[in-house]
């Protein structure tokens, strides 16, 4: 089974795509062996108003060797005149072997441009019409063979590896630069949200209104605050900065502070950088210095206090050097950092070292008051773009919560939402089971599926329940290994709280819990929009239905 970069195709069929290059995508997937690689233009999160990231070439493949072979599909009837292929736009007629001719000649010249001519690229074409039955073309620059029309569709693959053989050697190290040059021509990274191994990554596709701003800035040094609204790509803006670092010979500090979501963001930093929460690197310089903390006491209000305080006195009496002096900083879901720990920061970074601060003023959900930025001459960047919540979901969130701005820009429907309400709490574990049971049905993976509550884990209604329905229940146990990195219990679908998932995402999420506190309502309504922005194609709310506020808002829209 050939790779898919990016690889969420799951996600995009159950989001209701069903365009003919998500049919191609699917079968060069399951027809190509696990020699080759498809890079595709096929993708849910585009750019506001329909225009897509990428649309040069509609897919190309690569063997192991760093042969490449770019794939021109043109669905749908075909004009053959003067031997040659047009396809028949609103505006225009366009020569169709023109198009890929000129595709591949800007692929040859911009790899040029960046590697030089050794190792020298070698690119290879095919027209895939599969709507159309050719019957004349004898254009000069085009090689029938490479023309796959509807009589010879199920020759594609075939074809492909007839083209690029498997066993082809890879000369002079190619095959990583010709993989590194197409992730950037397709402006793909490693998926933060997949929890996958460095040596087995899955990319994404950029969000491309930050990425396109941080790339321009000029700014020395560079202090950049971007206040982002949920779903804008902030995560997937850090991993990028942080790739740019070591091609400038610079160690950067990848920092958040969640533990879940820091332990995909190690994934991402590069090998002489580092990814910690912010306690996590606490402790970490503690122990480096000979100290280390008590956590039998870490539930003990003041504990992390002084942890941080610890850290600063000692950082103040012997400043950070060697392996602990970095050279870049950027922080993700920096809206959770206190007051006077970026003063504190700074001393692990060296002298005009840039800084990222990306953060969305809406998923405060711990209450903290901003840094001063401005006073430290961060210049703001502010973006209302939500590439990640499709259509019925958004229009959902803005229906239910509408003090929290936002811009959809994603042009996919996605399966909507749906809301079940309880009247006792505990009803909760059996609306689950039957939720989850239903996503299942619905072709969901059970890793595709996260259960969030909306309190604490130890205030949830499933706080003891080890499995809901037929599935059981993964969660925190409140451990870490040897290594740091959190326990959790063995199950088939996580169960967590919206808290600890800030930052990351599933195609369908079961919001648990839903019953906002009046007194303290602005958190509380802070949280359920972080929740329900955490869901790429269905979201799934189990409100108390006693609560006024679930019976002013979001009742009310439900049954609509």
């Amino acid at each position: 089974m050939a790779r898919i970069v990016p690889a969420d195709l799951t996600r995009l069929a159950m989001s209701g795509v069903h365009e003919p290059e998500m049919e191609t995508l699917t079968l060069l997937k399951e027809a190509l062996p696990d020699d080759y690689t498809v890079f595709h233009g096929v993708h849910w999160s585009r750019q506001y108003k329909g225009h897509t990231i990428y649309g040069e070439i509609d897919f190309v493949v690569l063997n192991q060797a760093g042969q490449v072979l770019c794939i021109e599909q043109k669905n749908g009837p075909l004009l053959e005149a003067q031997g040659k292929l047009f396809k028949e736009y609103s505006s225009a007629q366009k020569d169709v072997a023109e198009q890929i001719l000129r595709a591949v000649g800007n692929v040859k010249e911009k790899f040029g441009r960046q590697y030089g001519r050794n190792p020298l690229l070698e690119v290879e074409y095919l027209i895939y019409c599969p709507d159309h039955a050719v019957r004349n073309v004898d254009a000069a620059a085009i090689d029938r063979e490479r023309v796959i029309d509807a009589p010879r569709r199920d020759r594609l693959a075939s074809t492909i590896q007839s083209i690029l053989p498997a066993e082809a050697s890879d000369l002079g190290g190619r095959a990583e630069r010709v993989h590194a040059f197409f992730r950037r021509r397709f402006e793909v990274v490693p998926d933060v949200h997949a929890h996958v191994s460095a040596q087995e990554r899955n990319f994404t596709r950029l969000s491309g209104g930050l990425v396109e701003v941080l790339d321009c800035i000029e700014m020395d040094p560079l202090r950049l605050h971007v206040s982002a609204s949920a779903g804008s790509g902030k995560t997937l803006v850090a991993a990028h900065f942080c790739e740019r670092m070591p091609e400038a010979g610079l160690r950067p500090l990848l920092l958040c502070f969640n533990c879940p979501l820091a332990e995909r963001l190690k994934h991402l930093a590069p090998a002489p950088g580092a990814a910690y929460t912010w306690y996590g690197l606490c402790d970490r310089f503690l122990q480096s210095r000979g100290i280390h903390l008590d956590f039998t006491r870490k539930n003990e209000p003041g504990f992390w206090t002084e942890a941080v305080q610890q850290t600063a006195d000692e950082a103040l009496r012997r400043p950070p050097s060697g392996d602990w002096l970095y050279d870049a900083l950027v922080v993700d879901e920096a809206q959770d950092f206190e007051e006077g720990w970026l003063e504190i920061l700074r001393l692990f970074l060296a002298d005009k070292a840039p800084m990222l601060w990306l953060e969305d003023p809406y998923q405060n959900v711990r209450g903290i008051d901003p840094a001063p930025l401005r006073e430290l001459g961060f210049v703001g960047y502010r973006s209302l773009l939500n590439y990640r919540s499709p259509e019925r979901i958004a229009q959902f969130i803005a229906c239910v919560l509408p003090e929290f701005e936002f811009i959809c820009a994603n042009d996919l429907p996605g399966l909507g939402v749906g809301v079940t309400s309880y009247e006792d709490a505990a009803e909760q574990s059996k609306i689950v089971g039957k939720l989850v049971g239903r996503l299942l049905h619905d072709r969901f993976a059970a890793n595709q599926i996260a259960i969030l509550s909306c309190r604490g884990l130890d205030r949830s209604a499933l706080q003891d329940i080890d499995r809901v329905g037929n599935h059981t229940l993964s969660r925190y146990t409140g451990d870490y290994d040897l290594f740091g990195n959190q326990l959790c219990t063995k199950g088939q679908v996580l169960f967590d709280t919206v808290r600890r998932f800030k930052g990351q995402q599933d195609a369908a999420i079961i919001l648990t819990d839903v019953d906002p506190d009046p007194d303290h309502l602005k958190q509380a309504l802070s949280v359920l929009f972080c929740g329900m922005t955490r869901a790429t194609v269905r979201l799934e709310l189990v409100c108390n239905a006693g609560n006024p506020w679930v019976a002013e808002r979001i009742l009310p829209v439900a049954n609509t």
